[in-house]
């Protein structure tokens, strides 16, 4: 996955470069060989050419990623550990699904299978958003994901475990 995403950022950094033609100034020459017998030769400023700017989703890098299971409740889907300008966020996938329940907790837990909810387990990064689809839970700058065995959909009003999903790399 993390070499799709090099390659796409490297293929949108070289014709970004490209699309610079025919600015005048410190220039550089490259050689284009067409399929013809003739050859072109094109002159490129690269040096006051914008740097490529990556979206959000290529300057993102994942870490650690893991595949929700269920324990009481129905739960599927992808989290990964993600580091998106420099925050770290959990990214549940599109395939993530749940069972609706009252109070419903994204937790990082230490525990690679969850079996107690003492403070000092685990982390809290807030109610879930909804209980289907692609979303983000930022991960607070004091807290080291590298802490932590698991990522965890649990009840609270109930202390139930709806699913959790081992992080790996």
């Amino acid at each position: 996955m993390k070499l799709h995403y090099l390659a796409i950022f490297g293929a949108t950094a070289f014709l970004s470069v490209g699309c610079v033609a025919g600015v005048p100034g410190n220039q550089s020459t490259v050689q284009a060989k067409p399929s013809t017998s003739t050859s072109t030769t094109t002159k490129i400023d690269v040096s006051s050419a914008p740097a490529a700017k990556p979206t959000a989703t290529l300057a993102q890098a994942t870490s650690r990623s893991g595949n929700f299971v269920t324990a009481a409740h129905s739960t599927q889907g992808m989290v990964s550990l993600v580091t998106d300008n420099g925050e770290r966020y959990l990214k549940f996938d599109e395939t993530f699904k749940t069972d609706n329940g009252p109070d419903l907790m994204v937790l990082l837990h230490r525990q690679t299978v969850p079996k107690s909810y003492s403070k000092e387990n685990y982390q809290s990064l807030g109610r879930l958003q909804q209980v289907s689809g692609t979303q983000r839970y930022r991960i607070p700058a004091d807290v080291n994901p590298e802490d932590f065995s698991s990522v965890v959909i649990w009840c609270r009003k109930f202390n139930v475990t709806f699913g959790y999903a081992t992080l790996s790399n």
